[in-house]
């Protein structure tokens, strides 16, 4: 009798561990979301006698099978900690009881990594020992870290609720990697460098980074106050929030910067410091932090509503790498927005963000199955290739989207728009122009990559009086013209490049204040006057010593674009540059 019974436990558990997780949603309607596929790329391990979950870090076209990261290991806690919040958000939503066990196990090898100090390494091999020498694997405070805090905090906060035992073992982790936090930014906390002009928190390094951190302290102190986590908070989120740059017309549009090594380059992924600091902001009641993640929320990521996704901008915008982690990024940002300030609107700018993943894409391509629960690696906006492989990022952060639409019907009723139409900018690379006066000089950089820019092609190089010129067609309106051009640093001269169109004066810019080294960026230049549909003559003009020009961008003063949201329902988001606004209305 005792073997029977033995027999059906393990059968039970079987099932339990081992058979596919199509999550349900608590009111019983059926779900999009499908934990089929993470639960693929998961394995049970034992370690030290502790029974643990690792996540597989590469699935591959067609078989999907497990692969890899060369070098590395078989697994990281850089999956296996958002693995773990994707499991506990579905124990939240649905009270799947499969899922809050599969966290528990997760959670276990995020606390086996964890190092005395606090510190925490980040991948195993195959034989299960700690890769202690790789770069992406060594024991410090970096994202392997921050992740493993952000999953610490929150399942703290879960099991707190259903197993005390087990949350005092993940608190005692948890506030053990706060210390490790706390040495890492407390010698340099409040002092700021300058470069190019802007003052940088020196405290912190991987801003994007330190975001996951700052969303586990908050999910923590969120139901346990304790003045060290406070402390924490106040100091990652003070240097989030000023870390922010531009406005509505300027750039970076009110980005907040993930890397101390350069005030220019904004990517996508990773970018989750609106989602923390609107979360740390209602947390902590401090409005100034929830008012840093609306103005990224309405002067960037609505304008990546307008123009489609992007990969990064450093500065001018690359549409070829377009990736979950980057995408899920601004979801999270809006509707942890939506939370804080209970303003509508951005829900519905989530919902409109995460259609992405359905197949409002550069590729038309959904980009989340429901049918399998694979979120595939990526799109070329460029060619609109798809990359098919599914690995653990990339159906971890289609899946997180998917769990915060689909529980917010606000959110949720854009889910499935698609682009009809979009009026926005046009970039013009300032190699297609042809010479207006002198001989401008066509320079081939060794290499795109600056050191903290990107070109997006040729430059052309204009001396005193030297000129180009190039014909447009631009539909009717008034536009802003910007100029991607090198900054330089000169002490002796000044130096201006001239923007005319049609021979009307658009405005100057001075290129030779650059408070240290020359550097790339994007300067607006100024307005046209209203402009009829046709062709018109853009000109650039050096005036001083020299101009370095990469390219010119054409901005319409209002943007738009139309969204199908439901049979016969359009809408259409209109962004107002010279006054600031954004509306969505019916079309």
């Amino acid at each position: 009798m005792k073997q029977v019974i033995s027999l059906l436990v393990t059968f039970v558990l079987l099932i339990s561990y081992g058979a596919p997780t199509l999550a349900k949603q608590a009111n019983g309607k059926e779900s999009i979301i499908n934990l089929s596929h993470l639960d693929s790329l998961n394995e049970e391990v034992t370690i030290d006698g502790t029974e643990m979950l690792i996540t597989h870090i590469y699935s591959e076209y067609p078989d999907f099978d497990w692969v890899d990261a060369s070098g590395e290991g078989i697994a990281a806690v850089d999956d296996v900690a958002r693995a773990a919040i994707v499991y506990l958000t579905d124990y939240e939503n649905n009270k799947n009881q499969a899922s809050l066990e599969k966290a528990r196990k997760l959670l276990n090898f995020v606390m086996y990594m964890q190092a005395e100090d606090g510190e925490f390494y980040n991948f195993i091999y195959e034989d299960l020992s700690i890769n202690t020498d790789g770069l992406t694997s060594k024991k410090s405070f970096d994202w392997w870290a921050a992740r493993g805090m952000w999953a610490l905090g929150y399942g703290y906060k879960v099991f707190e609720k259903v197993d005390s035992d087990y949350a005092q073992q993940l608190e005692d982790h948890f506030l053990l990697g706060n210390e490790a936090l706390q040495n890492e930014i407390n010698d340099t906390y409040g002092e700021y460098d300058w470069f190019h002009g802007v003052q940088v928190p020196r405290w912190i390094t991987g801003f994007d980074a330190m975001s996951n951190a700052l969303l586990g302290l908050s999910e923590y102190y969120s139901i346990k106050p304790k003045e060290s986590v406070k402390d924490s908070m106040l100091k990652l989120g003070t240097g989030l929030s000023h870390y922010q740059y531009g406005d509505f017309d300027t750039y970076p549009f009110s980005a907040h910067l993930g890397w101390d090594g350069s005030p220019t380059l904004w990517h996508a992924w990773g970018s989750s410091q609106s989602f923390a600091l609107a979360k740390a902001g209602k947390v902590l009641n401090k409005p100034e932090w929830v008012q840093s993640a609306k103005d990224e929320a309405d002067n960037l990521f609505t304008h990546l509503l307008v123009t489609g996704m992007i990969k990064e901008m450093a500065p001018t915008p690359t549409k070829d790498e377009q990736i979950a982690y980057g995408v899920n990024m601004i979801v999270q940002g809006f509707m942890e927005t939506y939370k804080a300030t209970n303003e509508t609107k951005y829900a519905r700018y989530a919902g409109l963000a995460a259609s992405w993943f359905t197949g409002n894409n550069d590729a038309n391509f959904a980009m989340y199955d429901p049918e399998t629960g694979r979120g595939y690696d990526g799109i070329n906006g460029d060619t609109g290739k798809v990359n098919y492989n599914s690995g653990a990022e990339s159906t971890i952060e289609a899946l997180f989207a998917m769990q915060a639409i689909t529980s917010n019907n606000k959110a949720n009723k854009y889910l499935n728009a698609r682009t009809l139409t979009r009026f926005t900018k046009s970039i013009i690379e300032a190699e297609t122009f042809t010479a207006a006066n002198g001989s401008p000089e066509i320079i081939k950089p060794e290499s795109p990559w600056t050191g903290d820019a990107l070109y997006s092609g040729d430059l052309v190089l204009l001396e005193d009086e030297e000129a180009i010129k190039k014909e447009i067609s631009l539909e009717k309106g008034k536009y802003l013209v910007y100029a991607a051009i090198e900054k330089k640093h000169s002490l002796k001269h000044e130096n201006f490049l001239n923007v005319h169109l049609d021979g009307e004066n658009v405005g100057r810019i001075l290129v030779s204040n650059s408070t240290d080294d020359s550097y790339l960026t994007l300067i607006k230049v100024g307005e046209t006057s209203h402009l009829e549909e046709g062709k018109h003559t853009l000109t650039l003009k050096a005036n001083g010593e020299t101009a370095v020009i990469d390219n010119i961008v054409l901005q319409p003063v209002k943007e738009s674009a139309v969204f199908s949201v439901k049979k016969n329902k359009s809408i259409i988001l209109e962004r107002n540059f010279q006054a600031g606004t954004i509306e969505i209305s019916k079309y």
